[in-house]
């Protein structure tokens, strides 16, 4: 189709490059593709069709409304990134997360998040259409190949008026290269190495009897890739097809590989620490008498200042507590294997019919590995004269007949737990397009059908219902026994290896999501335009979708059940699905063309209709104003969106059940809360509990969770307003302001929220329900199989107000220097508002995270995050600077007030500090073959430490920053 003509095509141009901010990711390509990138901008002078993401116009004169960054395909070689999230998350606009650097908890595959909001409210797509679910219900971006990228768009603001639910906080674009012509082989090679000099952690290690590795720790944590891709046109170029197939391996590198990792450090205390389910056993032993029913099922709890913890030593029990250190087995980088294969290809049978396709497809393996599984406070009545046992009884001052033991023994013996997951994801794309008769009209009609299936397979972890039948020998009458029980003897600690692999199970798990979507739309000129557009039509599209949506689950009986011990739930199957019915369009409508100092107005329109299965009916429309002035040099703009997120399957169907929270802790624990006795108490602990309420040392608690069948779509309003000059020639300057309020936020008050309120405010105080019948009236200890296991219930409901406001700036200066040419970038993000409000009908609960850092609210917020690079190119060689810079956090409660190291985390005292990155690279070309070479994070910093707390991703460092060290990489790349 071409494009109508008209005298500023300039303007085009710029609307691209400039308007969309597209000049903030890119580097200067190799001196000798020099002349080809310039003959490339000729062309685009003359350009005969723009796509733009977050239009589906795609033939359009007017000017864009809304702020683009685009990072370019060589960015991904020059920085050394494998797949696409290694680079694309490093971005200011997107959440700092790299998923290989996430173990326990973790998705077990790469996601993308903007503005701090969730990737389930950020819109992944590639080449405009959208990616299948994951096992999680958020899109998981590895499927995308990084040898196939033509360019990547990050939208700022909320686009479901043009993409439909889900485009809340932005939208990600992956633009392959369909038009590749050639050949190119590209073999890689990476691998991290840190000094292990550290000498506060290598003293904290030493002072708790451990070993931590010491100097040089040469290359670890290897990665190596190779990529292939293949396409060409025919049929006299009518045709066009391309291929590719990529493979990426990397290696596991473990907490005890570096020295600050090597041990678990409390977040509370400057030492290591560890899990209370130890080595040797370690029992908490309470008073039983069967006759009772205090509502305490028989226990009969100690005096006040009692300590009934005991631990063998090898000669007898004894009072004491002592922690087992479980950094070292753990994955730092879980190790991963990922293969995607794909081809795209077009064939016009003539300009009016041009069949299509666009296939993906991606096979993943990727584990995750902790420390071992254990009886974790499994609680059992004894016979006080039971042999077995010994004369713990006794030892611990016990007067009844039968006691109440909980044990505590960590599984040394039957080695670390492992998940080993098997990803299968494909999606595939078929559809027609072609002009419309003989008018500027042009259609595509298209199908999208993509698939995930995820089977999960988990080893090493105790089934709760062996523990207690092998440690009482395999013939209790009241415990029973199992096929193949063997005797375990924690009470003696003379366990025979056989026996703890007789206690564990197998898991297995099977996800399986679906997703299709047939669209039909039409898109071309009315006809008319406006007087003084100067001749320049309003352009239109229009069309309809339906989208279907399915996701199941299956898992083992065991797990159903809840009986795995380090589990911390019951994982509950889920079979559901969705249809979405949808009527859309968008308007480009240019008011005024002309020269001089005011150049054009445009305005983009656009609305849609969504008829959800699940969620009702809702209405999702924008507006957006751009004006050129100074004969083309300055483009302002701005924008406004109502978007949604429609509730995920899982969010509205989960079975609701008692599980280990992800963030939180008990703020009435230990032997000196924060809160006084008498707040404490309307927590549910007695003012003769209060300083014995025990904490637990993983800072792991339980909470109610599931999903909510009444819940509704969330609804944003989004705005951008900004401006991009070329103040001078080669010199790109934009800014722009983003606001994003979110109303109805799906999610729970919140863990500590709902404690605070209680404490403070005297709410939802019957939310939070203690186990008292150890007397302990603790959140934590206990099977999370049993209803009367301490908890809080945080169940999500539409309750919650997100508000996030901050400036996005970039800018870009090229010139020549000597024999080359030098290019500099920048692209940055200041945070005015990150502001949370987890109860809108509580204005209490509202908080602002921005320059920020603690627990109590889980703040992480820098204020301002940049990437900036220089970049030098002459005859055929190229080197670059990237400085990567996360600004600083302060230490404080939301209300502004300074926290010290004893309201919480020892290790954020005083806050952290900025941090800069400096990466090196470099690339030589010979013939055909490209080398090249670099090294990010050339000074080796270590990140910034949390301890063990709710804030570490891994380890105990915060999650975002470079956890291992140098990263060092190299390729080779041939193409002909």
């Amino acid at each position: 189709m071409t494009l109508k003509t008209s005298k500023l095509r300039d303007a085009i141009v710029f609307a691209l490059v400039v308007g969309a901010t597209s000049v903030a990711g890119t580097g200067l390509a190799m001196a000798q593709d020099q002349e080809q990138e310039q003959a490339e901008t000729n062309a685009a002078t003359e350009l005969d069709a723009i796509t733009v993401t977050g239009s589906r116009i795609k033939n359009q004169t007017f000017t864009a409304s809304s702020p683009i960054t685009e990072i370019s395909a060589e960015e991904f070689t020059t920085f050394g990134a494998t797949t696409v999230e290694d680079l694309v998350n490093q971005y200011p606009q997107v959440d700092l997360s790299f998923d290989n650097f996430e173990n326990n908890g973790a998705f077990g595959h790469a996601t993308i998040s903007m503005r701090g909001l969730g990737p389930e409210r950020t819109l992944t797509l590639v080449n405009g259409r959208r990616l299948p679910a994951s096992r999680n219900e958020v899109v998981d971006p590895s499927i995308v190949p990084a040898a196939m990228i033509r360019r990547v768009d990050i939208l700022s603001g909320g686009a479901s008026a043009i993409y439909g639910a889900d485009a809340v906080a932005g939208v990600v674009n992956f633009v392959l290269d369909d038009k590749f012509e050639g050949v190119s082989l590209n073999l890689g090679y990476s691998a991290y190495q840190h000094d292990n000099d550290n000498e506060y952690w290598q003293g904290l290690n030493e002072e708790a009897g451990y070993e931590a590795p010491s100097g040089n720790s040469g290359f670890d944590g290897i990665s190596r890739s190779a990529d292939i891709v293949i396409g060409g046109s025919f049929a006299d170029k009518r045709g066009h097809a391309v291929g590719w197939l990529t493979w990426r391996e990397n290696d596991a590198l473990y907490h005890g590989q570096r020295d600050y990792s090597h041990c678990s450090v409390w977040y509370d205390a400057p030492q290591c620490g560890g899990s209370g389910t130890a080595n040797p056993g370690r029992f908490t032993v309470n008073r039983w008498d069967p006759t009772l029913d205090d509502g305490a099922g028989g226990v009969i709890p100690w005096p006040q200042g009692t300590d009934a913890d005991y631990v063998y030593n090898g000669s007898g029990y004894e009072n004491g507590f002592y922690v087992y250190n479980y950094a070292p087995i753990n994955f730092y980088q879980r190790p991963d294997k990922r293969v995607t294969g794909g081809f795209m290809g077009s064939y016009e049978i003539s300009e009016y019919f041009e069949p299509y396709i666009e296939a993906m497809f991606l096979e993943r393996s990727s584990d995750i590995q902790i420390a071992e599984s254990g009886a974790f406070g499994v609680p059992i009545n004894v016979d006080c004269t039971n042999p077995r046992i010994g004369t713990l009884c006794a030892d611990a001052g016990v007067d009844t007949d039968m006691a109440r033991i909980t044990m505590w023994k960590r599984n040394v013996e039957g080695g670390p737990r492992i998940s080993m997951w098997d990803d299968n994801t494909h999606r595939i794309t078929a559809g027609v397009r072609g002009n419309l008769f003989d008018s500027s009209w042009a259609y595509d009609v298209s199908l999208v059908s993509g698939k995930t299936k995820s089977i999960e397979i988990g080893k090493n972890d105790f089934l709760i219902s062996r523990i207690a039948a092998a440690a009482l020998g395999c013939n209790d009458p009241v415990y029973g026994t199992f096929q193949g029980c063997q005797p375990y003897d924690i009470w003696t600690d003379d366990i025979d290896p056989e026996a703890a692999q007789a206690m564990a199970g197998t898991s297995f798990s099977s996800f399986k999501t679906s997703y299709r979507a047939l669209t039909a739309e039409a898109n071309g000129y009315l006809g008319w335009g406006f007087p003084a557009a100067d001749g320049e039509e309003i352009g239109l599209a229009v069309g309809m979708q339906r989208s279907d949506y399915s996701y199941f689950s299956e898992y083992d009986s065991d797990s159903a059940a809840g009986n795995f011990a380090g589990a911390g739930a019951a994982s509950l199957p889920v079979d559901a699905s969705n249809t979405v019915d949808e009527f859309f369009f968008e308007a480009a409508v240019p008011f005024y063309v002309g020269d001089g100092a005011f150049n054009r107005l445009d305005a983009s329109l656009g609305y849609r209709y969504s008829d959800d299965e699940t969620s009702g009916n809702y209405d999702t429309y924008k507006l957006g104003l751009s004006s050129v002035f100074l004969d083309n040099k300055l483009l302002v703009r701005g924008g406004y969106n109502r978007a949604v997120r429609a509730p995920g399957l899982n969010d509205l169907y989960y079975t609701q059940r008692i599980a280990l929270n992800a963030g939180g802790t008990d703020l009435c624990a230990g032997p000196d809360p924060s809160y006084t006795a008498a707040e404490c108490a309307l927590t549910g602990v007695p003012l003769e509990a209060y300083g014995n309420v025990p904490a637990n040392p993983a800072n792991q608690y339980f909470n109610v969770t599931g999903g909510n069948p009444n819940l509704a779509p969330e609804e944003a309003d989004t705005y951008t307003i900004g401006f991009a000059v070329e103040p001078i020639e080669n010199l790109d300057l934009s800014l722009d302001w983003y606001s994003i309020e979110i109303e109805g936020a799906i999610g729970g008050i919140g863990y500590n929220t709902i404690q605070i309120l209680c404490m403070e405010q005297q709410l939802y105080c019957d939310r939070i329900h203690r186990d008292a019948r150890a007397g302990q009236y603790d959140l934590w200890v206990g099977l999370a199989s049993d209803p009367a296991t301490g908890h809080i219930n945080n169940l999500p409901d539409n309750i919650g107000v997100f508000e996030r406001t901050g400036l996005d700036l970039a800018a870009n200066y090229s010139f020549d220097l000597g024999p080359g040419r030098l290019t500099t970038n920048l692209v940055g993000n200041y945070v005015l508002k990150d502001f949370t409000q987890t109860l809108a009908s509580e204005p209490s609960t509202g908080y602002d995270c921005k320059g920020l850092v603690n627990e109590t609210r889980l703040c992480q917020t820098p204020k301002w995050r940049h990437v900036a690079s220089v970049r030098y190119a002459w005859d055929r060689y190229t080197a670059g600077l990237r400085w990567r810079h996360v600004g600083g956090m302060d230490y404080e409660d939301v209300d502004g007030s300074p926290l010290v190291s004893d309201d919480r985390v020892i290790w954020l005292d005083g806050g952290v500090s900025s941090y800069n990155y400096l990466d090196l690279n470099g690339s030589a070309s010979f013939g055909q073959a490209v080398i090249s070479l670099g090294v990010n994070n050339v000074l080796d910093k270590e990140p910034p430490f949390s301890g063990d707390s709710g804030l570490s991703a891994n380890a105990n460092a915060l999650g975002g920053y470079d956890q291992v060290g140098r990263y060092i990489f190299g390729s080779i790349s041939l193409k002909f």
